[in-house]
């Protein structure tokens, strides 16, 4: 299915054509059929010539009714626009159409309506003054009560939808509902069009604003009942879970965990000729079907970028269109594409980066990244493969970076590193130099040639392993040979700067300010767990004896095992903790 909406002046037969061509009078209200005049949306269905299902969103052409329009048209990508032959381009043509290049609808078919109204000469006029304002979109003259031109209609509407991109599953579905309703024997449902991604039976999702969970019970598509519905789709959707007066028009139905949520965003500025915004505003926000109070500011002198605060949070992505409408003058004065959910506080960082293409905006937003953090900025599953592919990333462990910042920290961490005359710099010592975390910094130095990780300490490439220093050597094996009571490394002539980068480096235990080999304590917290199980308790002689050590070196060993868990001290004596059994394994 291939859902198309409407355009147009009031009462240039918007209605009578989707009647004409359907079968269905979109008009679905009494007081709509009495006046002859649409007030909300109407719905349709049609088969085109070439067996393509069509869904029709019919909007009022009055400007008391734009917001209605803009509901309909939010969630398409081709329109029908339809300009009466006896009266021509109007005011509210105009403004229809602002709203269509505002979304980006750039596909579409003209229908030239009431032609049977009008000679030869004026059709033809109207055709083409039609075709300087619209000059890529086919223009067909038909008149829904005859039948003239329907047929050409057709053909010309699938032409246009086989040049028109399919609807792209980015496995990120998003509703925005134009319609809400209590069914009897069904409860709650939903309509809209569904784009983005599939939705199916069963799913969990959110209703936003607000988080409201739902399941959808049931989906219906042209009166038929469906498993799943996939983009592009005109559906119902029957939610569990949910009362209908906890919904309306402009919430967004969403699997959940799939989008952020956001209350403010940046966008490229668009403003219809002859309307100004000034610097701060107050506006009315369409955004999907929806309407909202918003607050504007424009960010740089050209009037170029925008930002956007909406009064409670939606969820957007980069890519989606917003209009901006006036309540003061009640008309349409601009809109845009949002560029940035997560915008930079100070204006000349959102600068910097609103001109960049999307993957390296993106990136220089979040300099560190996950892939799936990356598709909920995004809204596409597909964003982190994208990205790294276009190189506005590279992929370092379980994060995307952007490549200046990589370059930037392993630039750091290579001139902190050779400066330091010691055996190394501690990891953590580092990562607070590089301006992150010890996970990412290990990350980034992953085969990085110029810097080498020995367990958490950071070594120029060029120097000698610390546990490759014939003084490390000779201490830790002066340690590893009196394991429970080993000599004080300064009777091993081993310099205090070496003792602590083995701390750092995992290859010794400082206990109480006695250097044990890493070994040494290892095998104590086995040996003991062994032993405090099979007997019940221990008393730090039996540890002493156990090890075959004195008091001096056992009580700070002892002291150790209680912090791991493996010994618990009642009186004078150990019992069991809780990871004695864990040790005793091992």
């Amino acid at each position: 299915m291939r859902v198309i909406a409407t355009a147009g002046h009031v009462d240039h037969g918007k209605s009578a054509l989707i009647l004409a061509l359907t079968g269905t009078d979109p008009d679905r209200f009494p007081e709509e059929k009495a006046r002859g005049l649409t007030i909300d949306l109407g719905f349709a269905f049609a088969d085109l010539p070439s067996g393509q299902v069509v869904g029709f969103v019919d909007v009022p052409g009055h400007a008391r009714f734009v917001k209605n329009m803009l509901a309909g048209v939010g969630a398409v990508d081709i329109a029908v626009l339809v300009v009466a032959a006896n009266e021509g381009w109007m005011a509210q043509t105009e403004e229809h159409v602002a709203i269509l290049d505002l979304l980006d609808i750039d596909h579409g078919v003209v229908a030239l309506t009431k032609a049977d109204l009008v000679d030869d000469d004026t059709l033809e006029l109207a055709r083409l003054d039609i075709e300087s304002q619209r000059p890529h979109w086919p223009v067909v003259a038909v008149d829904s009560l005859s039948g003239r031109g329907l047929d050409a209609f057709r053909v010309a509407l699938d032409q246009v939808l086989r040049s028109t991109p399919a609807p792209r599953d980015r496995l990120r579905p998003r509703l925005w509902v134009d319609r809400v309703f209590a069914a009897r024997g069904a409860g709650t449902v939903v309509t809209g069009t569904l784009v983005g991604g599939t939705l199916a039976l069963g799913d969990d999702v959110v209703i936003e604003p607000g988080s409201r969970p739902a399941r959808i019970r049931g989906i219906e598509s042209r009166n038929e009942h469906l498993e799943s519905a996939p983009p592009g789709s005109r559906v119902a959707l029957n939610l569990a879970g949910i009362d209908h007066t906890a919904i309306t028009r402009g919430d967004a139905v969403v699997l959940a965990n799939h989008w952020e949520a956001v209350s403010t965003f940046d966008i490229a500025l668009h403003l219809v000729p002859g309307h100004t915004l000034a610097r701060r505003a107050r506006v009315q926000a369409h955004l999907g079907s929806g309407e909202t109070d918003a607050r504007i500011r424009i960010l740089d002198d050209g009037a170029r970028f925008a930002r956007v605060h909406l009064p409670a949070p939606l969820p957007l992505a980069p890519g989606d269109r917003v209009v901006l409408r006036s309540s003061a003058r009640q008309t349409t004065v601009g809109g845009g594409e949002i560029l940035d959910i997560a915008p930079a506080r100070r204006t000349s960082d959102a600068l910097a980066r609103l001109d960049l293409p999307l993957g390296a905006r993106l990136m220089r937003a979040a300099p560190w990244t996950t892939p799936e953090q990356l598709a909920r900025a995004a809204g596409a599953s597909d964003a982190a493969d994208t990205i790294e592919r276009d190189g506005d990333a590279l992929r370092v462990g379980e994060w995307l970076v952007e490549p200046d910042e990589l370059a930037r920290v392993r630039a750091r961490a290579t001139a902190v590193v050779a400066a330091d005359a010691g055996p190394g710099v501690a990891l953590a010592t580092l990562a607070h130099a590089c301006g992150i975390d010890a996970r990412r910094l290990r990350a980034a130095l992953d085969g990085e040639s110029a810097v080498v990780i020995d367990q958490d300490l950071a070594r120029d490439a060029s120097r000698v392993a610390i546990a490759d220093d014939p003084a490390a050597v000779g201490l830790l094996a002066a340690l590893a040979a009196h394991p429970f009571d080993p000599p004080a490394p300064a009777t091993v002539d081993a310099p205090p700067a070496l003792v602590r980068a083995l701390v750092r480096a995992g290859r010794l235990v400082d206990l109480d300010g006695i250097m044990f080999h890493a070994d040494a304590i290892d095998d104590a917290r086995r040996r003991v767990a062994v032993a405090v199980l099979e007997h019940g308790s221990l008393t730090v002689s039996d540890v002493r004896n156990l090890l075959g050590s004195s008091r001096k070196f056992v009580v700070p060993i002892v002291n150790q095992l209680d912090a791991d868990g493996i010994t618990r001290r009642r009186g004078d004596e150990r019992i069991p903790g809780p990871t004695a059994e864990l040790f005793a394994r091992e």
